[in-house]
């Protein structure tokens, strides 16, 4: 369940994403109908930075939103444990 405005697991997502990501990776989002703007939105409120527009799929709807954790960002994937 996506929640009353359907970006709950979006929200569960970018909240722990800074402890997974590696200093140089990406996160790459895949996104529903119309939730472009909406999914980016959080994820800069998660002070992740958003790698341009949504990449869209062979019916050319906005499909994949590229992230990584931007310059400021890099040292928080650097603490994290090694696997």
């Amino acid at each position: 369940d996506g929640g009353s405005d359907g970006l709950s697991a979006y929200r569960a997502i970018l909240a722990g994403l800074h402890r997974l990501m590696l200093p140089d990776g990406v996160a790459i989002l895949e996104l529903g109908d119309g939730q472009e703007q909406a999914v980016a939105n959080l994820a800069r409120h998660a002070q992740l930075t958003v790698n341009g527009p949504a990449r869209c799929d062979l019916a050319g709807r906005p499909r994949a939103l590229i992230l990584n954790l931007g310059q400021a960002k890099k040292t928080l994937g650097q603490e994290r444990e090694p696997h």
